[in-house]
């Protein structure tokens, strides 16, 4: 039997090229915290892999298949011009409505991906470094970086921010915090040296 149940009507194929976007955003998302396709040439590269494999094991309903062709065309031809991430990224806002359902996890992700999209630093440390006070020493002017350990224990399985997590910003802090307020992630300054800003996340306390 068929996985994928198939009509035409205009509704299941944009709710099918929602999930298209949603598991390839997650999927280079996974990567890019593996340490792979953190450059533009590995992320199209990895992005063109996805689309090959979803091609070829018939992952997605028929509907989208001219579109995984499409792009993995693109990729294949064109390089990192070819802007897949970007595309996904479009088809699904443009598919799948408003951000804030999501869980925090994923927001917050959401969140720092397009901020290194706008050329900024970032790091995750270990607790050593980060109780010693180390700076990374970022190429960009603005950077953010975490803690490990508070990253891996922040969050519930189901994506929920259940205890306070600390970033430490460097550059354009009012930039930052609108990022994480855009993304329904209320963030604040609980810190400041010459060098950078202790941004706090905290948990809701009620309703969004």
């Amino acid at each position: 039997m068929n996985a994928h149940p198939e009509t035409d009507s205009p509704e299941s194929t944009v709710a099918a090229l929602s999930h298209l976007a949603f598991c390839a955003l997650v999927a280079l998302a996974l990567a890019r915290q593996e340490g792979a396709a953190g450059t533009p040439w590995a992320e199209n590269l990895f992005l063109t892999r996805w689309l090959a494999t979803a091609q070829k094991q018939r992952r997605f309903p028929r509907c989208v298949a001219p579109d995984i062709a499409l792009l993995l065309e693109r990729g294949r031809s064109q390089g990192p011009a070819a802007g897949l991430r970007q595309k996904f990224d479009y088809l699904w806002r443009s598919c799948s409505g408003d951000i804030a359902a999501q869980s925090d996890l994923f927001r917050l992700t959401y969140a720092t991906e397009v901020l290194k999209d706008d050329v900024w630093g970032s790091k995750v440390m270990g607790t050593k470094e980060w109780l010693a006070g180390e700076i990374p020493d970022f190429a960009q002017k603005n950077g953010f970086w975490m803690e490990k350990e508070t990253l891996n224990t922040a969050f519930t399985g189901e994506g929920t921010l259940q205890s306070p997590m600390s970033f430490r910003v460097t550059g354009d802090i009012a930039a930052f915090l609108r990022m994480m307020a855009d993304y329904g992630l209320p963030a604040v300054v609980t810190d400041r040296t010459s060098q950078y800003h202790t941004v706090t996340l905290s948990p809701a306390t009620g309703d969004r």
